[in-house]
């Protein structure tokens, strides 16, 4: 019979062993690379992903804070504006929301100047009053474990950290404007 073509021509006296060639298999186990991936090994998933999803967690924890000093900046300059310019029920709704508290108000109701130039229309004073009232509701409403009426952030949120039983943190006095400033 006519040897193959394909075959190296190798003498009778150097037939490799069985362990020679299973060889190149026990290699590549012991390495960790593969003949579908090559040298370089399974591909893995991407570093920057996994840090992108630690920081969207992280925001997700420490949100309430960020936005409670947010939204305290905004609603001092909102009731000075109402206070002064446009005195309604979205004042009082204010002022019922908690996130001033009595001695700020106070101390906002002793304060002299020209707060005209904080909103162009009393309208936009208005529409700033009824978000943060909106924000302060809606802060309640999951630390209190109500899940009907939060929006899809609030509920994703509530199934992460409230349901679980993590506590998350809802202001943090150093972070928050100081009235008197």
């Amino acid at each position: 019979m006519a040897k193959s073509l394909f075959q190296k021509n190798t003498s009778e006296d150097s037939q490799p062993t069985p362990y020679e060639l299973i060889e190149p298999e026990i290699v590549h186990l012991k390495k960790g690379y593969s003949i579908r991936h090559g040298a370089k090994g399974r591909p893995k998933r991407p570093l920057w992903m996994v840090v992108l999803l630690s920081l969207a967690l992280a925001w997700l924890y420490l949100m309430d804070p960020i936005m409670h000093a947010w939204y305290k900046g905004e609603a001092m300059r909102t009731y000075l504006y109402l206070h002064n310019y446009g005195a309604g029920p979205l004042v009082d709704e204010l002022v019922a929301s908690q996130i001033l508290s009595s001695d700020e108000i106070n101390t906002l109701n002793r304060e002299n100047g020209s707060f005209q130039d904080y909103y162009a229309t009393p309208d936009a004073a208005n529409q700033q009053a009824e978000i943060i009232i909106k924000y302060m509701s809606d802060v309640r409403l999951l630390h209190a474990g109500n899940y009907e009426p939060l929006n899809s952030l609030g509920r994703m949120r509530y199934l992460l950290f409230i349901y679980p039983g993590l506590v998350l943190p809802t202001q943090w006095d150093f972070l928050d404007p100081s009235v008197g400033d």
